[in-house]
């Protein structure tokens, strides 16, 4: 929980630098990315009840500090750009949610796909050694070994 937590905030000082340097937030968007992934992991731990409880408790202090720096900071910026930001913010976690339904779906098909091709493999498997021991039954039924 701790990397998560350092990577949350120095993903934070990134953004609030650009902001802060007069630039709009997108400008900042791989740190977004990274501070948007710190945070869901730090979320998803304390959700699951893992990790140290005083380390949980920090992290998600440190977290709602953050977002109302970045709630003062956007707004100061321009009129509604705190609510703008949560709209992205919502928006990227669905696009996430939508990416991750994706691979899981197309995982699922490879997978049924997989096993297609190994039960034809293996009744190929299956007629050939079948084919062979009729082969080898007529040899020697020729040489006269039965």
């Amino acid at each position: 929980m701790l990397i998560e937590l350092a990577a949350a905030n120095a993903a934070f000082k990134i953004i609030k630098t650009t902001i802060n340097n007069g630039q709009d937030i997108y400008n900042a968007g791989s740190a977004l990315s990274k501070y948007f992934s710190a945070e869901k992991a730090i979320n998803k731990q304390v959700k699951a009840g893992t990790g140290n409880v005083m380390e949980a408790f920090q992290a998600q202090e440190q977290l709602k500090k953050n977002e109302e720096a970045l709630k003062y900071m956007l707004n100061k910026q321009r009129l509604q750009g705190y609510v703008d930001f949560c709209k992205f913010r919502s928006d990227f976690n669905k696009g996430i949610k939508l990416n991750n339904a994706k691979r899981n779906k197309a995982n699922a098909k490879q997978s049924k796909s997989n096993d297609t091709t190994i039960v034809i493999a293996l009744s190929m498997v299956i007629v050939m050694l079948v084919l062979c021991a009729g082969g080898f039954y007529a040899i020697a039924d020729v040489k006269g070994w039965i």
